[in-house]
């Protein structure tokens, strides 16, 4: 989302350097790459499922399966894909999706999905402190049954 709001607005890079910092987590090329991948592999599933559902569909009521060129033309769908996942790589931003896109709009994703990444941190924070606590009374419980027993 960063990328699209320098796309939109690229004189905000030099004002705000700090925010527009890549995070090591995720603006790993080899990660962007890898992920990018995996999303035209999801694609590319969900198209032929949806292709092989079709004909199931079809055959069933006892009409022509569609031809293997149908599926083609719509795996072309994914090349488009590729295409613009190796520009937006060579430029460093990303064209908006959404027509109505605004820097402002892109601001408030941003600050939400902080928000999400914040909580499910302090989630994950607690449940690991909750098991140390669970692990440290049934430690407790247990050496305490043994000194009962004898």
């Amino acid at each position: 989302m960063k990328r699209q709001l320098l796309f939109l607005e690229p004189g905000r890079k030099k004002k705000n350097p700090d925010f527009f910092e890549p995070d090591p987590e995720i603006d790993d090329e080899n990660w962007i790459k890898e992920h990018q991948q995996s999303l035209i592999e999801q694609e590319r599933e969900k198209i032929t499922k949806k292709f092989e559902k079709e004909n199931e569909k079809l055959v069933a009521d006892g009409e022509k399966e569609l031809k293997a060129d149908v599926l083609e033309e719509r795996l072309a769908v994914l090349e488009e894909m590729e295409d613009e996942f190796k520009e937006e790589n060579k430029k460093g931003a990303i064209e908006p999706k959404t027509r109505g896109a605004t820097a402002e709009k892109i601001e408030a994703n941003i600050e939400k999905m902080d928000e999400r990444i914040r909580k499910l941190e302090i989630e994950a924070k607690v449940k690991d402190d909750n098991k140390t606590v669970a692990l440290g009374t049934s430690k407790i419980v247990s050496s305490n049954h043994f000194d009962v027993c004898n």
